[in-house]
């Protein structure tokens, strides 16, 4: 259609050359990639991976220290099969270490972004992102939906707890056919406005957080022959949805979920459309499943190791995301680490774990390191903070009294040193007794 054509080979060119990015060209590319035999991807990864090691070892202060430390000649890290010499490393100890220290040193800070982690573990996080790196991954990102049948100019919606502050990505999502719903809880006035808006638009994509979309399909379960527009697939991203919400989902909205994994440092990872497991964007990055003695699985539950062949601001080599998944044969076929999570409030808001993370993020200038929200058995709410040198006593009382606003519920704020680990190796943002 003309509207696919001009929103990609037109629109999208134009937005890079605002943004100093490279999406369109790297879309490009992934879609020829992605026909590459494994010999010929195990090449383009080999040599990325020299560059890395390059750079890594003579510009990021942690990695020039190691190989000093350790005796290693960069040189002889020839393919990715080398990447087992290198240490692990993940968000404990790269805070412990400093994060000044992951950082490169000759990389213009006009070329990064500032990103911030999504926050399901319950440890707000900033770190840097090379505009390339970006660029590579938003395309693995549009080569999945691609893969779906969707084409830039077809209709999407997307939900999200922080509204598009930017006018350029306002104007972005209008020259492509998108719209942005905030949403700040998930009460049923909320949820009414949500389908009326998803009715009028009549998206082919629909994005959200798997909390987010189980309780629209709920709501519309339970007002039948009010809501009647069937998206072409609903993308989840950020946590997982229960099989039985799945159904729920799929069921409702007449068409099936496909789901999305990323983290600080890997390549987009999505569920195929065949859903025959999750395809790994190869060309962006390496993911390795590990055992908890650092051997590869191959079959059973592991955890997520990512080296990213791209961000040359802040390389993550060998980062432990701390995320446990099952894989078969060597193929990841379920994220097994993360949680779907919401906070459920007296007055019938609903809080998802990320618009807490936003309001930890962006509301108390940085100075929670993690946090776990308790509702307690008495109907009161207890906010666990582990929190650096920035906070102050005077926080407690402003972050109890907004959240008992918000929330219509006693909050008490404590101060703690430590916040366990669950089953699932994640801290649990959410816990309701």
């Amino acid at each position: 259609m003309i509207r696919n054509f001009i929103s990609e080979n037109i629109i999208l060119p134009a937005s890079d050359f605002l943004t100093g990015q490279s999406v369109y060209r790297w879309l490009v590319f992934l879609r020829r990639s992605a026909k590459w035999s494994a010999e010929q991807m195990a090449c383009f990864q080999n040599s990325r991976f020299r560059m890395l090691v390059q750079h890594a070892s003579t510009h990021v202060p942690y990695y020039r220290d190691w190989f000093q430390r350790e005796g290693a000649n960069p040189d002889d890290f020839r393919s990715i099969g080398d990447l087992q010499q290198l240490p692990i490393v993940n968000k404990a100890e790269m805070r412990r270490q400093g994060v000044v220290r992951f950082i490169a040193d000759d990389f213009p800070a006009s070329k990064r972004m500032t990103v911030h982690s999504s926050g399901s573990t319950g440890e707000p996080f900033e770190f840097y992102v090379s505009s390339e790196a970006y660029s590579i991954n938003m395309a693995a990102k549009l080569r999945t939906w691609y893969d779906a049948g969707y084409r830039l100019g077809d209709s999407f919606v997307k939900l999200s707890s922080s509204p598009r502050e930017s006018w350029l990505k306002r104007l972005q999502d209008r020259a492509t056919n998108g719209i942005v719903i905030p949403f700040h809880s998930l009460d049923d006035k909320s949820l009414a406005d949500i389908l009326a808006l998803i009715d009028r638009q009549r998206p082919k994509i629909i994005r959200t957080h798997p909390n987010a979309i189980y309780y629209l399909a709920r709501y519309r379960e339970a007002h039948p022959g009010c809501y009647q527009h069937q998206p072409q697939h609903i993308m989840t991203t950020s946590a997982n949805l229960p099989d039985a919400f799945r159904v729920t989902v799929e069921h409702t909205f007449g068409c099936d979920v496909i789901d999305a994994y990323s983290c600080e440092g890997t390549p987009n990872t999505a569920e195929t459309p065949a859903h025959d497991g999750y395809h790994v964007s190869l060309e962006y990055g390496i993911i390795e499943v590990l055992d908890d003695k650092g051997h590869p699985v191959q079959n059973g539950m592991g955890r997520v190791v990512s080296t990213d062949l791209w961000n040359m601001a802040m390389p993550f080599i060998r980062y432990d995301t701390q995320d446990l998944v099952r894989v078969d044969n060597g193929t990841i076929v379920r994220i097994a680490g993360r949680e779907c999570e919401l906070l459920s409030s007296a007055n019938g808001k609903r809080f998802t774990g990320q618009v807490i993370d936003d309001y930890f993020n962006y509301g108390t200038d940085h100075s929670v390191d993690a946090f776990q929200v308790v509702r307690r058995h008495d109907g009161s709410i207890l906010m666990r903070l582990m929190v650096n040198s920035n906070y102050t006593k005077a926080q407690s009382a402003a972050i109890a009294d907004y959240w008992h606003r918000e929330l219509d519920m006693p909050v008490v704020v404590e101060i703690v040193d430590h916040i366990p680990l669950m089953h699932n190796n994640k801290y649990l943002t959410i816990v309701d007794e």
